[in-house]
């Protein structure tokens, strides 16, 4: 039986290691500055809504989908399928699929 406090703990180092993956990745710091930058994310937060419960929604994938009709260039699928984490075939049907129609711009709704 796992306790309260490990369940926390475990989700405290979870928490540090996705910020810093992330920031890792999308801002290109060293591990080190991003490890430093995460542990401050994760106090703020912990100060802001620590003890409660967060939901945190999926990315639309609408948007997901027309981010990817936008960068694709016609040569570039495995690399979108790489920076997605999607297959090959999925990227193709998002590139070529008509079915899809395109996200909105909220300004023109």
């Amino acid at each position: 039986m796992t306790s309260r406090l490990n369940n926390d703990a475990d989700s405290a180092v979870e928490l540090h290691r996705l910020l810093t993956a992330s920031l890792t990745r999308h801002y290109g710091l060293t591990e080190m500055v991003a490890a430093a930058l995460a542990d401050d994310i994760a106090s703020e937060l912990r100060k802001e809504v620590g003890g409660t419960e967060i939901y945190i929604p999926q990315p639309s994938r609408a948007a997901r989908n027309q981010d990817i009709r936008n960068a694709f260039d016609g040569s570039n699928i495995d690399g979108l399928a790489m920076k997605y984490g999607l297959s090959r075939r999925q990227i193709e049907r998002i590139v070529f699929n008509s079915d899809t129609p395109p996200l909105q711009d909220v300004a023109q709704s």
